[in-house]
């Protein structure tokens, strides 16, 4: 190792390495195709060989700062023109007789048998770096390698409260061991459960099996807290052997119950669009065309549900072009999509889901002679809030809003001229009255 660490290149590169420290300091080291360059290393591996050497020698300190290095060297032993080497020099030679823990002190006279290092570059070592409080009874000395200043942020902990309850216990219980107390869970007796512990039963997934929250009361026996419905479905089955189950005990079953009640309130259920995400990611065939149709059209998928949130260009409503993918196929989407996004190219679509339904129910079953042209026209009519205003009063489901939403655009389509170049441009020209007025229209 020593032989290699003071080659010729290995002392240009010291070199170097020295001159750029004087002038630039610590913090902003040279990049491997800057040693190489200014030390004639043949290539950027040769260089980073040598920087390990060095390193290993404990001839420098290399620290990654960004796409270069931050480089420390230190003076050789007999450099008299170096102050770290003077204070080495002026140490009282260590009693060999008196052997010292290496936990207790750097100054450890023995060789390493790891890199080699002798006694002269341990105590170069000791003296250039600071001591960790505690390791030694020496006062610690101030870093030569590093002057950033010490703050009280970095050494002053945030106190949290004290954890509640005692830690828990992870166990495998078979399910014939675990009780369900009717005081405070809920219902499984009714048609939404029996389809989960059925859907659970038959697609039983030990990836996707969390532990159960199981209670241990005073006589030993375990009560489910939180995974009825998993437990429920092990039991259908009949051949889940045991369930992992956190088990931890609690002070009564008041206690129980209000666990129950905060593990429930505070768990954040998916929504419809971190379900859609995650499909994608999953590799859900349906989702990545809904995902394909959506950006073919120029909009992307927003990942808010709340029409608060969303932001032009963005589309929430992939459970409607879900609901017509499936029944009418890719066109019928594609055609209704890219309509909404050359009508509305900067707009928040308030009334995304309803447009896109009533749009592709007018491609479905046309009335006669309709003209799409006519239509597109017809939509620049008005801006997105204006024509989500017409069902404001609308009572139902998306079906029906996307039916009055139908009604309205026929209405406003007879309004515009057959020729393009007739039409005025002027929206209250086009449309005279309010929404009100033509929602009672429709209404009658």
């Amino acid at each position: 190792m020593h032989g290699r660490a003071h080659s010729a290149e290995h002392e240009r590169v010291m070199a170097y390495l020295r001159h750029v420290e004087n002038t630039k300091g610590t913090m902003s080291g040279p990049t491997d195709l800057q040693i190489k360059v200014q030390a004639e290393i043949a290539s950027e591996r040769r260089v980073q060989e040598i920087l390990a050497d060095l390193s290993d020698a404990r001839r420098i300190q290399i620290n990654r700062q960004g796409r270069g290095r931050a480089i420390v060297t230190f003076a050789d032993r007999f450099d008299d023109s170096d102050e770290i080497s003077a204070r080495i020099r002026a140490q009282k030679p260590l009693d060999p007789n008196k052997a010292e823990s290496p936990r207790n002190s750097t100054l450890n006279p023995q060789k390493s048998a790891a890199s080699g290092v002798d006694s002269a570059q341990k105590e170069l070592i000791g003296i250039a770096r600071p001591q960790s409080p505690g390791s030694s009874g020496q006062k610690a000395r101030k870093s030569a390698i590093s002057s950033r200043p010490e703050t009280r942020a970095s050494t002053t902990r945030k106190k949290w409260p004290a954890a509640k309850g005692m830690p828990p216990s992870i166990e495998n219980r078979n399910p014939a061991e675990l009780n369900l107390d009717d005081s405070y869970q809920r219902s499984t007796d009714n048609g939404a459960s029996r389809a989960l512990i059925t859907k659970i039963a038959n697609g039983w997934d030990w990836r996707m099996c969390l532990p159960l929250v199981v209670s241990k009361r005073d006589d030993g026996t375990l009560w489910v807290i939180d995974g009825q419905h998993r437990l429920a479905a092990a039991k259908l089955r009949g051949d889940i052997p045991f369930l992992p189950c956190c088990v931890a005990v609690y002070g009564s079953v008041a206690d129980e119950a209000a666990m129950f009640v905060a593990m429930n309130r505070t768990r954040k259920a998916m929504n419809r669009l971190d379900d859609f995400h995650a499909a994608i990611a999953s590799g859900d065939s349906e989702a990545i065309v809904i995902a394909r149709l959506i950006t073919d059209a120029g909009f992307t998928v927003s990942r808010k549900t709340g029409s608060q949130s969303w932001v032009p260009g963005e589309v929430a409503f992939t459970s409607a072009i879900a609901k017509v993918l499936r029944k009418h196929g890719e066109k019928v989407c594609a055609d209704a999509l890219r309509t909404m996004a050359e009508a509305f190219p900067d707009e928040v679509l308030n009334a995304g889901a309803s447009m896109f339904t009533a749009l592709t129910k007018l491609a479905i079953s046309p009335p006669e002679a309709y003209d799409p042209d006519r239509m597109f026209r017809t939509l620049l009519t008005r801006n997105q809030r204006e024509w989500a205003s017409f069902l404001n009063e609308t009572k139902g489901g998306g079906d029906d809003r996307a039916m009055q939403l139908r009604q309205v655009l026929l209405m406003a389509y007879e309004e515009v001229p057959d020729d393009p170049d007739a039409a005025t441009g002027c929206a209250d020209d086009a449309l005279p009255g309010s929404a009100e007025d033509w929602s009672e229209v429709v209404d009658a």
